[in-house]
């Protein structure tokens, strides 16, 4: 079962029975198999094929939708839903779960799914989940959560953490100066963000995953290591782990509490994008796709680009950064050419500047503690002027 609830809901406790008003739509011969429920929820015969009571799913706290992917008004139907209920909890139940229906699922905006046919035991586990997610919300009235950039590296040595790492304390710095940014890293086998700084926590990512009800301001002061005057940083675990290994809830309530407690959070993400990993990224007001000017380098850009626009991600929220270019190199280059090939915009242009990167990191600091003023460090803070930019419009 794979949960593509919005990652910046917060989460409570699940509670111990089934929530009220779950209403589960699919035909007979599947409800037959949810008799044992049939005083927790309410079950519905129709045929995945027909439209949905509306007079149900205005009633409805959560609804459990047959699905088949085979019939165009079962598929409608959803949307149906959707627009009567825009923000209705709903698991889709498939008779097979594959990639292409998860990925048409996760556009229809749908929570959880749940393969058929039915059994109490899934069932009851995907309500519970969902419930979990929707829980009480946690989030303080008067807290506007702060904004989330999730900066995706596109192919290997695109100098992505180096952009993460300068961006998050160039978004703060352009926000005010009472401002502070998170940057958190979620390359669970390869990520680098601490060692960039030269900071070796004691406490990384996952005591915030692992930390459950103890999860608060408290221990998220904790974890997060002062990397700038205006940034902080959350390491990624120590011990190489499965990169499916992040459970998507507790991610959802540690980016809440990120989000409360700084006025801005950076994303340093994967390059393997798993079902958690797509849910940070769609979820993020903006993302950040990095890659170089090489050919094969724009052809991995342009497919990211590409399966972003698949989950319905407005191209308005991707910001594309070509890194690592020497001085002038970007004279030369046909932009417009490689713009109409990748069908967007080039937002920001990296000039590359080695030695100063090196000796920066070498001593655990940013460039600009280096260099004052060079052509990397402005064209990071106009990438972050860009981006803040790029929120202020969505809004």
């Amino acid at each position: 079962m794979t949960s593509f609830e919005s990652i910046f809901k917060v989460a409570s406790n699940a509670s111990s029975g089934l929530p009220e008003k779950v209403f589960v739509f699919a035909r007979q011969s599947e409800l037959a198999n949810l008799e044992s429920l049939a005083d927790t929820v309410t079950l519905v015969e129709i045929e995945p094929g027909k439209a949905l009571p509306e007079e149900l799913i205005e009633q409805a706290h959560i609804a459990v939708v047959e699905v088949d992917p085979g019939d165009r008004r079962s598929i409608n139907r959803l949307d149906a839903m959707r627009a009567l209920r825009p923000n209705l909890a709903v698991i889709a139940a498939l008779p097979e779960v594959d990639l292409n229906i998860t990925r048409l699922m996760l556009r229809k905006g749908i929570g959880d799914v749940v393969a058929m046919p039915f059994t109490v035991d899934d069932l009851f586990t995907a309500i519970l989940e969902v419930e979990r997610d929707l829980g009480d919300t946690l989030v303080e009235e008067d807290v506007v959560p702060a904004p989330v950039f999730a900066v995706q590296k596109c192919h290997g040595g695109a100098g992505a953490t180096t952009i993460a790492t300068h961006l998050g304390d160039a978004l703060a710095r352009e926000m005010g100066e009472s401002c502070r940014a998170c940057v958190i890293d979620l390359d669970l086998q390869s990520g680098d963000v601490s060692a960039y700084f030269d900071r070796q926590s004691r406490l990384t990512l996952n005591d915030l995953l692992d930390a459950g009800a103890r999860l608060d301001d408290e221990l998220m002061r904790s974890v997060a290591t002062e990397a700038t005057p205006a940034c902080d940083i959350i390491a990624a675990p120590v011990d190489i782990q499965p990169i499916e290994e992040i459970e998507l809830a507790r991610l959802k309530e540690v980016v809440a509490q990120a989000r409360r407690r700084y006025d801005v959070v950076i994303f340093d993400m994967p390059g393997s994008l798993t079902n958690w990993a797509m849910s940070v990224m769609l979820a993020a007001d903006a993302v950040v796709l990095v890659g170089t000017s090489s050919i094969g380098a724009l052809r991995q850009v342009k497919r990211k680009l590409r399966l972003l626009l698949e989950m319905d991600y407005h191209p308005s929220r991707v910001a594309i950064a070509l890194n690592n270019a020497a001085s002038g190199l970007f004279k030369k280059l046909d932009m417009r050419g490689i713009e109409e090939a990748l069908g967007h915009s080039i937002d920001a242009r990296i000039t590359s500047d080695s030695q100063l990167l090196e000796q920066a990191q070498a001593q655990g600091v940013l460039a600009r503690n280096i260099q004052r003023k060079s052509r990397f460090s402005a064209d990071i803070d106009k990438l972050a002027d860009q981006l803040l930019s790029m929120v202020e419009e969505g809004e």
